[in-house]
């Protein structure tokens, strides 16, 4: 609106109350006050910038992004139509320390934050999606850290189990099937495996196991009863710390089978065509979390912003009119976003000849493995970005070929790899994606 006053309302927040300040268009602190916790503060926040903002004026809010606190204030903001700025804490205090290095109040915090928008052009409002949206992103933060807590569990159980019998762990491929949990369970005991004997002990195993442990498993399982070490440890407190590990274990993937049941019915309503999940190798729990992390394809401008907004640029360093190669990514933005795509790239890499042949073109140049796969999950980003923009069909080169040939997909995809490094063509999918090759270290693809 032409001649509009803009005042810029700055938030330092905290668990009791909020230090809420205004300055006007030409940055000087014009208005201060405490804003309490949850409704009634925010109902107190409305009253006290309509009574206070002149006619022919309107009001940005910008909160920094501490803790949980800052969803109380954005989200009902924007729900009435504000326009919310969302700023990254490293930011707010740098900024802070521009004014008063050695000085940290509620005030000058808040003076601080709200001074941002008149000297940082690029900051772009808030987005907020649906309460669906909202849920699934974080049910798949929670259902990551629970996979990493499940992870853990493993890798205690796997070192105490290494300890009681030297080479158990290798008598299964998996650890933590049926079979193997029943053994840790009640014959962990050497002395009351031997009691029970070799055949009757393959044979409850073995019904467990549904037929499935094998007669070499049940050899190399005797093997290492026969070989368990003397400890001066009792069996039986032994077999109760096992057992507790044991139970926390399936407790966690109790919950965790419960988040997954959840996502994918959130992940339906978010996306009724799932279009993610014809990526190949993606899966469904990757294919629901970055859909919620990418939102609404249509509040970036390009592929270049999400992949900034994940952290997989290289960094740029410049003095002199000369530029510093070889950099290594950012890492600004969304590190749960970046955690994804990692595992997701080092997963698809082995179902897309092209991302296969991309990850082989750049060890050939001497990039570290790490780098690589930064490189292939930009590269995967864009394509994910232009599927949920355009609502078209992720496209496989030579897909047709694969299916056709019936051979595995692992062993298809390394002979088209081979063939592209070979022929070294253009990428066919360029410009269906709309792609601008990224390089962790700097370097062009």
């Amino acid at each position: 609106m032409t001649g509009e006053a803009v005042y810029s309302v700055g938030f330092d927040l905290g668990g009791k109350a909020h230090e809420v300040v205004v300055t006007d268009p030409d940055g000087e602190r014009v208005h201060r006050f405490a804003m309490g916790r949850g409704r009634h503060g925010f109902d107190q926040l409305q009253q006290e910038m309509a009574a206070f903002l002149p006619s022919a004026s309107r009001a940005v809010y910008v909160v920094e992004a501490a803790q949980n606190f800052w969803q109380e204030v954005v989200h009902p903001l924007h729900s009435a139509g504000e326009e919310v700025y969302l700023v990254d804490p490293t930011k707010c205090a740098d900024f802070r320390k521009f004014f008063h290095r050695y000085v940290k109040t509620d005030p000058i915090d808040a003076l601080a934050t709200s001074r941002l928008p008149r000297t940082d052009p690029q900051l772009r409002p808030v987005w907020v999606g649906s309460a669906e949206q909202e849920s699934l992103r974080r049910l798949c933060r929670l259902s990551w850290k629970l996979t990493e807590q499940i992870c853990d569990h493993k890798r205690r159980l796997s070192t105490l189990l290494e300890m009681l019998l030297p080479g158990v762990t290798q008598v299964w491929r998996n650890h933590y099937c049926g079979s193997a949990r029943l053994f840790y369970r009640r014959y962990l005991d050497p002395a009351r495996a031997r009691r029970l004997g070799q055949k009757r002990l393959a044979a409850v195993l073995r019904r467990r196991a549904w037929g499935k442990f094998s007669a070499q498993a049940e050899q190399k399982l005797w093997a290492v009863i026969q070989n368990a070490p003397t400890l001066r440890y009792r069996a039986d407190d032994l077999s109760l710390e096992v057992n507790s590990e044991l139970d926390l274990l399936e407790a966690l993937e109790k919950r965790q089978q419960t988040l997954r049941e959840r996502i994918d019915e959130l992940y339906s309503e978010v996306d009724p065509g799932r279009q993610l999940e014809q990526v190949p190798g993606l899966g469904f729990f990757f294919a629901a979390a970055l859909t919620a992390a990418i939102g609404d394809p249509q509040r970036w401008q390009n592929a270049d912003q999400v992949v900034a907004a994940a952290g997989l640029v290289p960094r740029k360093r410049a003095s002199s009119g000369k530029e510093k190669a070889h950099q290594p990514i950012t890492k600004k933005g969304n590190p749960q976003l970046r955690c994804w795509l990692y595992v997701a790239a080092e997963i698809t890499r082995h179902y897309d000849p092209e991302l296969q042949a991309f990850f082989r073109r750049l060890r050939r140049r001497g990039l570290h493995h790490k780098a690589a796969i930064c490189a292939v999950a930009a590269k995967l980003l864009r394509r994910l970005y232009a599927v949920l923009r355009d609502g078209s069909r992720y496209r496989r080169l030579a897909e047709d070929t694969i299916e056709q040939e019936k051979k595995p997909v692992r062993a298809s995809v390394h002979e088209v790899a081979t063939r592209l490094l070979k022929d070294e063509p253009a990428p066919a999918s360029k410009e269906a994606y709309n792609e601008i090759p990224v390089v962790a270290t700097g370097s062009g693809p």
